[in-house]
């Protein structure tokens, strides 16, 4: 599988706001020239502080629980037992905690109290203190400034930083600090989990006294503005995996029916769970995400031998072996031998979690021919001289299959692969005219639903490929002559596609340059020579055997290159008079078009364009844009083209 990576696309961040580190001494009444000069050299960065955000973070790092973040359990006060809990939750002592405590610090603080251990942890590192009665107060509700205390000294200041008021200037601090964000609150008002999300989630985006940002002593990844990056944060807390099998349910240590499903980057449910799917599951955040990616094909190798196996290859492309079961099965004395056809259940990263026999998988392979041939046969000792057809399946791999008769198949047959006691069998599907627009949230396609885990492959006309995501179909029109194969499992839903041309990803956009073609019916010669600009770069190719009417044109346009570098295809693209532009998209002033995301922009001066940056030339006092689209494929602009004015 090419360019694997995991989908799972679980947070939409919120535009950011600015960040910028205050030195202390900046706060009102506070001293200091040590922590002066460590604010002054932390870390800058601009976290979004948005509150959703925040809230799944303290859940997935186990400081909340789901229900404390619903519309009720926000507004429920936090007891300070409970503050108590989460300071020591977010520090270094997280794993470090007993379950009991031999002596009580305080009278109303039990020794077998499940607080005991967070209390004396918060105590004796000064977060938190009793009062001269020697008493906690463990349910009393905690303040905000009594909660804004425990945040500066888990971030390492001390009393003796602050002058004045301690409580006056410890306030100030922390809105200097901007740890106050999202909070609205009198210092001694009661605090509920609405408030101590977003307070426990600044703490951690913040810098501490020396600098760094609190997160980052905690081992926890940051994104590009600064927040806390909660895909990764979350994978470091799935369990698994799970293979699915008819009573996948009983090995989930929690109830399912409630439980929130991913698959494979999407919210779903679980009756699209299915037999021998991969499944992680998180009790923390009462969810499960399954991966439904697996392949099928022949074992063509082990690596680094079958004696330490770590990887396999199979039709071609080498996948890594999550753990020493998987190598066993296909080491020297496991069960799989090479040439066998077996199908890998791929997990994380794209990790081999299971392997099976294809027949008893009943795994198939669908997808299309790319040629045909006959050639000495590929099994060991035999020299007779066999006819095989090379197939393209919807993951992007190749393969090449035994058959009869090569009569029945020519390019781009839709073709599956069914296994039969070890043995593939290659059958010729027919497939009805499907035509219509794909749904604007793609999961609806002429008569079908769309698989939430369907497999997308695009095509062209030059033989280049590539595999898509399932909501770039969202909003296009696929004609019948655009879909090259498609499976409909028992569900009557499309789990399987290969189209060609949908989305226009995979063509080249630039300049045509010049364009000259001899058309000679009666001789049977076309012919073109073309040169062009993409980008920076300056190019000519042939055509053989076509032309592509676009003799004496000069212009932004499409290109599609065979491997060999000759061009299969040139069209003419679409424009507008650009009235606003932003970085995603712009706009004639009547309908508004999505910018693909490697958009060519181009200076136009007398007959020359010259590559530039969409940055440089967005004024349009300055000057008069046209964007060019695909709009017979994906509607995205292409290309850009700048005059001054």
């Amino acid at each position: 599988m090419k360019n694997k990576y995991d989908r799972i696309a679980l947070v939409l961040l919120s535009a950011a706001l600015t960040f910028t580190a205050v030195a202390p001494a900046a706060a009102a009444g506070m001293t200091g020239t040590a922590t002066t000069a460590a604010a002054a050299s932390a870390e800058k960065t601009n976290p979004t502080y948005d509150v959703s955000l925040a809230r799944r973070v303290l859940v997935a790092q186990g400081v909340l629980k789901p229900s404390q973040t619903t519309a009720a359990g926000l507004k429920k006060k936090v007891s300070r037992q409970e503050f108590a809990k989460m300071l020591v939750q977010l520090s270094p002592y997280k794993n470090k905690v007993g379950t009991t405590v031999k002596t009580s610090m305080y009278s109303d603080v039990k020794r077998t109290s499940a607080y005991a251990p967070y209390i004396r942890i918060a105590v004796e590192n000064g977060w938190m203190k009793g009062n001269l009665s020697g008493k906690f107060r463990p349910k009393q509700a905690v303040t905000l400034q009594e909660s804004v205390a425990a945040v500066l000294a888990v971030l390492g200041y001390e009393d003796s930083d602050f002058q004045g008021s301690l409580s006056s200037a410890k306030m100030s601090f922390y809105k200097a600090q901007k740890l106050d964000t999202n909070i609205s609150k009198k210092a001694s008002a009661a605090m509920t989990y609405k408030e101590m999300s977003c307070l426990l989630y600044n703490m951690q985006v913040t810098p501490d006294k020396s600098g760094t940002i609190y997160a980052r002593s905690l081992d926890y990844e940051l994104d590009a503005n600064g927040d806390i990056a909660y895909l990764p944060l979350v994978y470091d807390e799935l369990d698994g995996p799970v293979i699915a099998q008819a009573d996948w349910q009983k090995q989930i240590p929690f109830k399912t029916g409630n439980a929130t499903i991913y698959i494979d980057g999407s919210k779903s449910s679980t009756d699209n769970i299915h037999i021998y799917d991969v499944l992680y599951y998180s009790k923390k955040l009462n969810s499960i995400f399954v991966y439904q990616d697996r392949v099928t094909g022949r074992l063509n190798g082990v690596s680094p031998d079958r004696y330490t196996p770590n990887a396999v290859t199979v039709a071609g492309t080498s996948y890594t072996l999550a753990d020493q079961q998987i190598a066993y099965d296909v080491s020297a004395m496991g069960s799989y031998a090479i040439g066998d056809y077996i199908t890998l259940l791929l997990g994380k990263e794209g990790k081999v979690v299971g392997i099976g026999n294809a027949a008893t998988l009943n795994s198939f392979i669908g997808g299309i021919v790319l040629s045909k041939d006959e050639k000495v046969s590929d099994d060991k000792n035999d020299t007779t001289v066999k006819k095989y057809i090379t197939m393209l399946d919807t993951l992007g791999e190749t393969h090449e299959y035994e058959v009869e008769d090569l009569t029945k198949f020519s390019e781009r047959t839709p073709v599956e692969v069914a296994f039969d006691n070890g043995k593939p069998v290659v059958n010729k599907v027919t497939i009805d005219r499907l035509n219509g627009i794909v749904s604007s949230d793609a999961g609806r396609f002429s008569s079908y639903q769309l698989s939430e885990s369907i497999r997308v492959l695009e095509y062209d006309n030059g033989g280049n490929y590539s595999r898509i995501d399932r909501k770039r179909l969202a909003g296009l029109t696929i004609n019948a002559t655009n879909i090259l194969y498609y499976h409909v499992n028992a569900n009557k839903e499309i789990t399987d596609l290969i189209v060609r041309g949908v989305t226009g990803d995979n063509y080249k956009y630039g300049i045509l340059t010049s364009a000259s073609e001899v058309s000679s019916p009666a001789t049977m010669t076309f012919m073109g020579t073309y040169s062009y600009q993409i980008g920076d770069e300056s190019g000519y190719a042939t055509s053989n055997g076509q032309i592509f009417a676009m003799q004496g044109y000069v212009g932004p346009a499409q290109f599609a290159f065979a491997s060999d570098g000759s061009v299969t295809g040139i069209k003419t693209l679409g424009s507008i008079t650009v009235t606003s532009i932003t970085q995603t998209e712009v706009s004639n002033g009547r309908n508004a078009y999505v910018m693909a995301d490697d958009v060519g922009v181009y200076l136009k001066k007398g007959t020359s364009y010259y590559a530039t940056e969409l940055s440089k030339v967005m004024s349009l006092s300055n000057y008069e844009l046209t964007a060019y689209y695909d709009g017979t494929t994906g509607g995205r602009v292409r290309v850009i083209v700048a005059k001054a004015k």
